[in-house]
């Protein structure tokens, strides 16, 4: 009877520590999540979010965004998220961009802030915030076919991945296009400007990777209809303690 006791118990020791091991290695092996860039404002339809090597994730109101997220909205669908440095971005409908690279807030220096998000498919409209005011040389939006710069501005995007152009639409500040055939500089003037110091060009196209930027006069079609943009301040952290636990009224 004792032998019969002392092999249960070893049986026991042994499950116990198979579990424990388990559990060890499982949490070795769980990849840890990048920092949180980012939150949902709100979304209409349906929004997705993929990280390298990872699930896609449905995202909804509040839920957080992370460095190298990939974001998607199914046609039809829209969605916006804040960002923690307050520039907003509202994805239009069947659109894929990555957020590439983003450094800002503690432990970085102005000078060192950067948002670099890549532009697959469809765009977004978006507030630039303190990454573009910090750093404009940091701010990058890139396409197949040109790279957007900006400095402190509310600007428009669509790339048509079928056709492989670009739309640009500038609504506030200055933005620059480039790509290997030529740079332009759309301006949108201050009311108080004087005209002969300052002209406006608030549109342009890129029809293709061979042929340079070139500023249009008359409006996109594609931005006919746009996502709704809100200037939205970065919400602090409720308190609970909870990792992304936010509050936008």
């Amino acid at each position: 009877m004792e032998s019969l006791s002392f092999l249960k118990y070893l049986i026991f020791i042994f499950f116990t520590l198979l579990l424990t091991a388990s559990a060890s290695l499982s949490y070795a092996l769980e990849p840890t999540l990048p920092a949180i860039i980012g939150q949902v404002v709100w979304v209409k339809g349906t929004l997705k979010a993929e990280l390298p090597n990872a699930e896609t994730r449905v995202l909804v109101r509040r839920s957080a965004v992370y460095e190298h997220d990939k974001l998607m909205t199914e046609p039809a669908s829209t969605g916006e998220v804040v960002f923690t440095d307050n520039s907003v971005l509202a994805l239009r409908e069947d659109s894929i961009v990555q957020i590439d690279h983003y450094r800002y807030g503690k432990g970085t220096t102005p000078n060192s802030d950067a948002f670099v998000a890549n532009v697959a498919k469809g765009g977004f409209r978006t507030i630039t915030g303190a990454i573009s005011k910090n750093n404009p040389g940091g701010y990058k939006a890139v396409t197949p076919v040109a790279t957007i710069g900006v400095s402190g501005t509310i600007y428009s995007v669509y790339f048509n991945r079928l056709k492989g152009t670009l739309a640009a639409k500038l609504d506030k500040g200055i933005i620059s296009i480039s790509n290997e055939k030529g740079t332009l500089q759309l301006t949108k003037c201050d009311v108080n400007q004087i005209n002969s110091r300052c002209v406006n060009q608030i549109y342009a196209e890129v029809n293709g990777t061979n042929v340079a930027p070139t500023v249009v006069s008359q409006q996109p079609a594609v931005f006919n209809a746009e996502p709704p943009l809100t200037a939205t301040a970065f919400p602090k952290p409720s308190g609970s303690g909870l990792v992304g636990s936010f509050c936008i009224n």
